[in-house]
């Protein structure tokens, strides 16, 4: 009789940005919990736009709670890259996750919202460790009804049941920044992968005064429409498409590499007048300069040398000497000269 082998459940670490008692982390985990074993530490009040920040003076309490879905979370007073290091380097790790899954966001991550959002940042520390990580986010309004999780959770199934699809992330490296609309599931038109858009913000800040008087400030701001540019992440939320894109933790702009490479000599220019020309900034370096012999000289160059070495001391001396009195002389007579001046009997 040949015995079993039991398959072992894929494991999820699930975390966010909007707190673990959020409805978007949620609807994820009541969706996962059927087929995943799923481990939640998330934030436990709300960390929107803390980007990749970590904490670092204070410390990091951490509680078991149990989620309005019904699994059981840990809830960590810190950042979602916080949650994301004590998940991988603490809580799970003696059982590593098979992938990293950050959302579902209260709102899109689109455009250059990926530079503020704690759900993409999230998502990119799983990767910096080693994980395929994804970023979910439902395109919706806060305080505008209805939200469509349950759509965002199901796209996210849909996803996770191909792993040859996200499969070669850590390779690459990057993560899925998967954007959904806020519309029922069967008015999905399908995925669309796209390249990040350019979203428009009016920010603005709002000074106020506590009753003593001290000034205290609001950061909010209205954000504007979606990128219409076909192809954008906002193009494909626009048609009703789940906007799929591939991010990387490389920010370099590859277009300004040769450009600034043709310009960089008018700066080593300027370097190399501040700096005395020290170092080659950017010219080739001078070949080394070999190594004079040393040569011990004999004894009757010595001797023959002392004389004149000790008539160039002696000027020397005799000069520094001679500038010293000169320069008593002058002092003293300018004293005398004042002193004259001072005693002098007016007219």
């Amino acid at each position: 009789m040949s015995a079993t082998k039991k398959t072992r459940r894929t494991r999820i670490l699930l975390t966010n940005d909007d707190g673990i008692f959020a409805n978007g982390i949620n609807a994820v985990g009541a969706a996962l919990a059927g087929t995943y074993d799923v481990t939640v530490v998330a934030p436990e009040g709300n960390q929107s736009g803390s980007s990749h920040s970590l904490t670092l003076g204070d410390i990091l309490p951490i509680r078991e709670v149990a989620m309005p879905c019904g699994l059981k979370g840990f809830s960590l007073r810190g950042t979602p890259t916080d949650c994301v290091l004590v998940a991988l380097l603490d809580v799970m790790k003696d059982n590593p996750p098979d992938i990293v899954v950050s959302g579902c966001n209260h709102g899109p991550n689109v455009g250059v919202d990926v530079l503020y959002s704690g759900t993409v940042s999230a998502a990119l520390e799983g990767l910096r460790q080693g994980h395929p990580s994804i970023a979910l986010s439902l395109d919706m309004e806060h305080g505008v009804q209805p939200h469509h999780f349950e759509t965002a959770a199901a796209v996210l199934m849909e996803i996770l049941a191909e792993p040859a699809f996200y499969g070669d992330l850590v390779k690459a490296p990057a993560i899925l920044n998967v954007n959904v609309p806020n519309v029922p599931l069967s008015d999905i038109e399908g995925i669309m992968i796209t390249k990040q858009g350019f979203r428009s913000y009016e920010n603005f800040v709002e000074k106020q005064f506590s009753p003593r008087g001290r000034a205290y400030y609001w950061i909010a701001g209205n954000s504007g429409p979606h990128d219409a540019q076909q192809g954008s992440d906002g193009y494909a939320l626009i048609n009703n498409y789940v906007s799929v894109t591939p991010i990387n933790l490389d920010l370099t702009c590859d277009e300004l590499l040769k450009p600034l490479e043709a310009r960089k000599g008018m700066v080593n220019d300027r370097l190399a007048l501040v700096t005395g020309s020290r170092g080659t900034f950017g010219r080739p370096a001078a070949a080394p300069v070999a190594e004079a012999r040393s040569v011990k000289p004999t004894a009757a160059a010595v001797v023959s040398d002392s004389p004149s070495k000790e008539r160039s001391r002696d000027s020397v001396v005799e000069s520094y000497h001679s500038g010293v009195a000169a320069k008593v002389g002058r002092t003293s007579t300018h004293k005398a000269g004042k002193k004259s001046a001072r005693t002098k009997t007016p007219e």
